[in-house]
């Protein structure tokens, strides 16, 4: 019997997939022996090793820049530096980036007709034989066989819809929503989501054609009407999937094994990312005791040892523990080297302001239009907020999430009817962009704006908890990333000392530690929250209170979180 420490190894060398391991004739897609990927001194990939089977439903997890992007592209493009990446003969994969593969300047027809990339290896084999063709000698031999494998990829790309791809892609956005948009309206027009669903349309045009679909956060942008019809899209496909993602629900709902790639290595956990991390904590248990065990172990053959060497024990007993503890000591090098880098932990900690009134603030008959939109964004809208109640603001792109919370604020103000805010209450606002930040500034500088008297090492130190290096201190807001952005700004929250805080998108362009943190910090918050996310799982942590904006100017009050509130939908829609 294995121990489950050479359990999780064996899952570390070879990726344990669900469906492989219960179908063992399931058709080999894709293997990966010892690749190794670097860019410069910097190993990305080092000596991972993974199989891909028909059926296998892979969510790559990891933190931001540990490699999973790398890891999909090498694997796409065949280019890693070392080691072999093998496809199964005629292998078609598609891939959706995460940088959605979209030109801005071209109208919605224009980008709906342009084929993706699940069509590239058709193409390339047909202007491989096209060109064949055009060479006299070609019909000098024996052509037959390649004209009817001509013929083939011909019919293939028929069926796969790659001869009317915007057709195709025009069906799947009515499934959508976005079929009311002209064909003549420019991309750059759009918004964020509706250009994540132009993409996405592109890329699952003859999807049923395709062994392989890599995506990439699949998920940005997308609201919760989208996301649900692309988790049971997905669900219908036969193929493989490799999907890229910090959306823990998503990835709850979708796949039946976890690759995470920590410290350039990959480690594979079967089943979804419940399982991985009940799994995940057995594994670094287990492994602790094991060095424990293997340290005591080590120093009582020491011990063991040195007292024969006094008593003038020159035998062959002392020799035999040397080789027991040279044993030992490479078993505990060998444990060592399993346990992941301890990175640093974000540590937020939100202190609220004195405590407000029990009531917040409360919105009477509160209506709002906007001239370019025929429906009204509020009408006669009548809700409040108590003290200490969290609350997640969901509804489908443009119904006016954010609008809602920039009322608060003040930034917008109401056509008709009343906002009424209770004396006390502080506000703090975390933009979905950052708006609140000065791009232009340093880490530090930031920080210096709102706290001017803060001694600098407490300040760096502070930084620091917010896993900001060195270089990174002194670099304008500009030049870094989403991610490190939204770690300032949440700082700035940390630092203001509110007791209302209004949340745009905050897991935004977080990895799962830090989205891991932020909930930890929220809950323990005893002032109040109103947040609009599309992170179900976030909003399964923090939320008691769900306000579900319709569409047509009301919003609907749903007491719990929001698996509490898909529940009672789901029921009601039962028994209607």
């Amino acid at each position: 019997m294995v121990d489950p420490v050479s359990s999780w190894l064996l899952g570390s060398n070879r990726l344990l997939v669900g469906a492989a391991l219960a179908k063992a004739v399931a058709r080999e897609l894709i293997r990966l022996e010892e690749v190794h990927r670097a860019f410069g001194p910097l190993t990305v990939l080092e000596g991972v090793n993974l199989r891909i089977d028909e059926g296998d439903r892979i969510g790559v997890i990891g933190h931001n820049g540990s490699g999973k992007t790398t890891l999909l592209r090498t694997i796409s493009n065949q280019d890693q530096d070392v080691g072999d990446i093998t496809f199964a003969p005629a292998l078609r994969l598609a891939f959706l980036t995460q940088v959605r593969d979209i030109v801005d300047e071209a109208t919605l027809g224009e980008e709906l007709s342009r084929r993706g990339r699940q069509f590239l290896e058709l193409e390339e084999e047909i202007s491989e034989i096209e060109g064949r063709m055009e060479e006299p000698s070609f019909y000098e031999g024996d052509w037959q066989p390649t004209m009817e494998r001509y013929q083939e990829l011909q019919s293939l790309m028929a069926r796969s819809g790659g001869g009317d791809v915007a057709g195709h892609a025009t069906e799947i956005l009515k499934a959508l929503n976005l079929d009311q948009s002209s064909m003549e309206v420019p991309l750059n027009s759009l918004s964020g989501g509706e250009r994540a669903k132009v993409a996405l349309a592109r890329q699952l045009v003859g999807l049923d054609q395709i062994d392989v679909f890599f995506l990439d956060e699949p998920t940005n942008h997308l609201d919760f009407n989208t996301l649900e019809w692309l988790e049971r899209f997905l669900n219908r496909f036969e193929g493989a999937l490799m999907i890229v993602s910090h959306d823990r629900y998503f990835l709850d709902r979708v796949c039946n094994n976890i690759a995470e790639v920590q410290d350039a290595h990959i480690r594979g956990y079967p089943g979804n990312y419940t399982s991985y991390l009940k799994q995940k904590e057995i594994f670094l248990q287990t492994l602790n005791d094991r060095i424990e065990k293997t340290q005591k172990e080590i120093k009582r053959l020491q011990g063991a040892m040195q007292s024969m060497k006094r008593s003038n024990k020159f035998d062959k007993s002392v020799s035999q523990k040397h080789f027991m503890i040279t044993r030992s000591q490479r078993e505990l090098k060998w444990l060592k080297s399993l346990k992941p880098r301890k990175r640093q932990s974000l540590n937020f900690n939100l202190q609220s302001a004195e405590k407000s009134s029990l009531d917040v603030l409360e919105f009477r008959d509160a209506s709002l239009s906007f001239d370019s939109l025929s429906r009204p964004i509020f009408k006669d809208l009548v809700v409040s907020v108590r003290r200490g109640q969290k609350i997640g603001v969901i509804g489908p792109n443009g119904v006016g999430k954010t609008t809602l919370l920039r009322l608060i604020t003040g930034d917008l103000e109401l056509d008709s009817g009343n906002l009424e805010i209770s004396p006390g209450v502080q506000i703090g606002y975390f933009h979905q962009d950052h708006r609140t930040l000065d791009f232009d500034l340093t880490p530090v500088e930031e920080v210096r704006r709102l706290k001017p008297r803060m001694d600098y090492g407490d300040l760096r130190a502070l930084l620091g908890q917010f896993q900001f290096t060195n270089d990174m201190v002194s670099t304008p807001l500009s030049k870094l990333s989403g991610g490190e952005r939204a770690r300032i700004a949440l700082l700035r929250l940390l630092l203001e000392e509110n007791n209302m805080l209004l949340l745009d998108e905050p897991t935004n362009h977080l990895d799962t530690d830090a989205k891991e943190a932020l909930e930890m910090a929220l809950t323990e918050f005893d002032g109040g929250i109103i947040t609009v996310s599309h992170d179900r799982y976030f909003l399964d942590k923090v939320c008691d209170t769900i306000w579900d904006l319709q569409g047509d100017g009301s919003l609907v009050v749903w007491p719990g979180n929001y698996s509490e509130y898909k529940s009672r939908t789901i029921s009601s829609t039962h028994n209607s």
